[in-house]
């Protein structure tokens, strides 16, 4: 058995994962188990040894009779050591079948939004390389691509907060040891060892070893050099506008074809707020239409291809965006169309919706200097608004306000530029991933 995770090896695993804030305040989902128990009494003893906070998560499932007592035990552990502790229920009915996915969705949901509300902007979990070497044998006996074969991202960016995986590359094994070190108990989750459950036969089978760490190690690795490549197209061919667009010059769609294909899937998700890429054979159309036509139009993924001289400005669609949305001001952002985050500051019942001609009308008639600003009507109908029941507030991309109303405070984050930035910010499909 491999020895215990010291101070300085932990530290080492954290520094890759930054930046941090100067005292670090970070949650952590605790399921009891020794992988996040450990890791619990390692990020307590680093956020301490600089000033910091950790906020320990567990959520009581519900789905065995014994989660509930686990949940208070994972408590007593945690004020035990002075470590600030929540329970969170997950409420509601149960899905009769996908139990672990279902299980896993609502634990990431509950997890992120006590983190976000509680201000905290980094939530670890407690995924090991002995994880990663499962996921990566499940995907590749289900003919999973490159990207889905290179596993769980060590960072994975958020609405509103970062997951962050400190043990990806430390064996179960160290895990163990790690809690003993500390003289700390653990839970043992039957399900772990339930054969109607995929990665348990896999675990139960005993045939993932060194080989699968090893492949899967590689294939983490591959993805980041795709990933560099991508990034190392960004900086030469496109620039990003606060308004959600990107400006792509057409010596772009030159590049050697690998690299181009992952650019292209990064952009429209980006561009188009989609939660996943468009098939591999649509984006190769795609880029063999540009190459080919340059001159003419594309659209694909909710966003379209405009032709300008040198490039095309690639934007997203006026059509099937995401409907009003509404927020509290003082409260949690809210993501609208999966491409910004707004928020107000001022207490108050807000709404967040799509700059429509009618909207933009009035705003012209209140503020008739707004007509000056160059803008195409494709990409001012993508824009977001603020209202207040049906008055319009604020339009952010435009430091509009309405005459005679008080400033709500709105901030807006673009989020287009998330999945397009280098390996550790990359987003995949979660779908076997144990969260």
């Amino acid at each position: 058995m491999s020895g215990p995770i010291g101070p300085v090896g932990f530290d080492r695993l954290m520094q890759g994962l930054g930046p941090f804030e100067s005292a670090p305040h970070i949650a952590v989902g605790v399921s009891g188990g020794a992988d996040s128990m450990a890791l619990a009494l390692l990020l307590a003893r680093w956020v301490g040894a600089r000033g910091g906070r950790l906020l320990a998560l567990t959520v009581d499932h519900g789905l065995r009779v014994e989660s509930g007592p686990e949940a208070a035990k994972v408590a007593a552990w945690m004020a035990a050591r002075g470590i600030e502790h929540r329970i969170l229920t997950w409420d509601g009915e149960k899905p009769a079948t996908g139990i672990q996915a279902g299980a896993r969705q609502a634990r990431l949901r509950l997890l992120a939004q006590a983190a976000a509300t509680a201000g905290i902007l980094h939530l670890a979990l407690a995924h090991h390389a002995d994880d990663q070497a499962e996921t990566h044998r499940l995907r590749a006996d289900r003919s999973s691509g490159p990207q889905g074969l290179s596993g769980m991202p060590a960072i994975r960016e958020m609405d509103h907060l970062r997951l962050i995986r400190p043990l990806l590359p430390v064996t179960k094994d160290r895990l163990v040891a790690t809690c003993r070190a500390f003289g700390q108990e653990w839970v043992e989750d039957p399900s772990n060892h339930n054969p109607a459950f995929a990665r348990a036969r896999l675990r139960l089978s005993e045939s993932v070893g060194p080989t699968d760490r090893e492949a899967a190690l590689a294939a983490a690795r591959a993805r980041a050099d795709r990933e560099a490549a991508v990034a190392r197209l960004l900086a030469a061919h496109a620039r990003f506008q606060p308004e959600g667009w990107v400006l792509l010059d057409q010596e772009l769609f030159d590049q050697p074809a690998g690299p181009l294909l992952h650019l292209a899937a990064s952009l429209l998700r980006a561009v188009g707020g989609a939660a996943y890429p468009p098939p591999p054979a649509a984006l190769a159309d795609l880029v063999r239409a540009l190459r080919e036509q340059p001159e003419q139009g594309r659209t694909l993924a909710g966003c379209r291809f405009m032709p300008l001289a040198g490039g095309w400005r690639l934007l997203r669609e006026a059509r099937n965006l995401q409907g009003p949305v509404r927020f509290q001001g003082g409260g949690v952002p809210v993501t609208w169309d999966g491409r910004f985050r707004l928020s107000a500051e001022r207490v108050g019942d807000y709404i967040v919706r799509a700059l429509d001609e009618g909207l933009w009308r009035l705003a012209l008639v209140d503020r008739p200097a707004l007509s000056r600003i160059d803008m195409p009507a494709s990409l001012r109908w993508t824009l977001p608004s603020v209202l207040s029941g049906d008055r319009l507030l604020a339009i952010p991309h435009m430091a509009y306000l309405a005459s005679g109303m008080p400033d709500p405070g709105v901030s807006m984050v673009p989020l287009v530029s998330v999945p397009a930035v280098p390996a550790r910010f990359a987003v995949v499909t979660a779908t076997d991933d144990i969260i």
